[in-house]
């Protein structure tokens, strides 16, 4: 029994000798280093280990302590015949003599699942996108289910669910090329209906999918839905493709229930941070961006020539005052949906707050340009909004602000707002209802 864990095991197990050289190894070697054992056999440990972790082996190697319970695991990265590291958990027993002659005994372990569940928390802080912590959730899979090639698909706005993130290695057709949905015939159309794991021989494919399986060494596949959020369909197809023949085991039934549940939290992740990115940056009742989007815009922007348009309504508050809040929050949507419509496609429209909007228009083909946008918003007010079967007149004061050379330069926002604004003053001492351009 002993013998048939060392050798058929996927715990890597070492004799180092006094001089740092592997004088045993056991077969099961072969299967986490992926080469073959007689050749580690009289070459130095150092050898595996990578660099940085050099110091802490060899002075392990140098210690006093005997018994094994007097140290605490280790994580060792080692690598792989495909020059890949592996975060190993090591454990040691010195069987040396006081001399030094004899042999350090050494097994390892994979820690790939707290490194990897590591490593998609820090993404998760440094708010990663949907697609990187996929792939985190597949190299975490694959890690510890060996003989596996792991594909997410996810539900797409037309109801298909295609690849969004797909093990190394995998033929298009069996990952990022793959679309399937309910009626899609084999294992995908099933999961997606049944909700429990769907077990295929690849000889039960289509044709195609069985060919690429066959080119592949693909023996089988498994595939789980992905619970959806609020959304009565899965939110994803969690797709293993087994380069093994064999069932589904309890312990690879456990493992792709734990994978499924992380590719759900990044799912869940990746709603919640669009959610929070619209929150920041979008103005709550009018739904069009606040001043944080347009900072962000103004920095990015490298036009030749760009204009912002200070708009702010005329006598807004004496329309809140005799028709109350709630009719004047009816007015500032219309208000938002009419400038929307009158600004170019690619002109940002923006809530300062109150009854005051702005627009940036980047890549103006001269200084007028911001002038025509501004006469298409006076145009767009001059008509009457009705609400509740109430008609009201709204018309705006606009100053422009043109800013050249910003495509070398990075634009100052406050200033070009603050010479928006005075020549939006000298537009509200004129009467309204008009435009006026800031001098400079």
């Amino acid at each position: 029994m002993v013998r048939r864990l060392i050798d058929d095991g996927m715990v890597l197990f070492l004799g180092i000798g006094g001089d740092g050289l592997i004088s045993w190894i056991g077969r099961s070697s072969e299967q986490v280093l992926g080469r073959p054992a007689a050749d580690l056999l009289g070459s130095s440990a150092l050898d595996l280990i990578h660099p940085d972790d050099h110091g802490l082996v060899s002075a392990t190697l140098a210690e006093s302590a005997r018994n094994a319970d007097e140290r605490i695991l280790a994580v060792v990265r080692v690598q792989h015949a495909n020059g890949s590291w592996l975060n190993l958990e090591f454990g040691g027993i010195d069987l040396r003599d006081d001399a030094g002659v004899g042999t350090f005994l050494v097994w390892g372990r994979s820690y790939e699942s707290a490194h990897r569940l590591t490593a998609l928390l820090d993404s998760l802080l440094t708010a990663s996108d949907r697609s990187d912590l996929l792939r985190q959730v597949i190299e975490w899979c694959d890690a510890l289910m060996p003989y596996s090639s792991t594909l997410v698909l996810a539900r797409s706005d037309d109801g298909t669910y295609r690849a969004a993130a797909a093990a190394n290695g995998l033929p298009v057709d069996l990952g990022t090329g793959l679309v399937v949905d309910e009626d899609t015939q084999g294992p995908w159309g099933l999961a997606l209906v049944g909700r429990l794991p769907v077990q295929a021989e690849a000889g039960e494919l289509s044709d195609v999918l069985a060919a690429r399986a066959h080119q592949a060494r693909i023996a089988r596949t498994w595939v789980v839905a992905v619970p959806g959020g609020d959304s009565s369909k899965p939110d994803g197809l969690l797709v293993i493709w087994r380069h093994r023949p064999g069932p589904l085991l309890a312990t690879h039934l456990r493992h792709i229930q734990e994978a499924a549940r992380l590719c759900q939290l990044a799912f869940e992740w990746a709603r919640i941070h669009a959610d929070l990115v619209v929150a920041a940056t979008t103005d709550s009742l009018t739904g069009v961006a606040n001043r944080s989007q347009l900072r962000t815009s103004v920095d990015r922007d490298r036009s030749a020539t760009a204009a912002l348009l200070f708009c702010d309504l005329d006598r807004f508050k004496e329309l809140n005052d005799r028709h109350g809040h709630a009719v004047g929050d009816h007015v500032l949507r219309a208000v938002a949906e009419r400038l929307q419509g009158a600004i170019r496609s690619r002109d940002l429209l923006v809530r300062l707050g109150g009854d005051e909007f702005a627009v940036w228009c980047p890549d103006l083909r001269d200084r007028d340009g911001g002038e025509s946008v501004a006469e298409r918003i006076l145009v767009a007010l001059a008509r009457p909004i009705r609400i509740e079967g109430r008609v009201h007149r709204v018309s705006c004061s606009i100053g422009i602000a043109t800013a050249s050379g910003i495509a070398t330069e990075r634009p100052d926002l406050e200033a070009i707002l603050q010479r928006a604004d005075q020549a939006l003053y000298r537009a509200k001492a004129a009467g309204g209802a008009r435009w006026e351009r800031a001098s400079g």
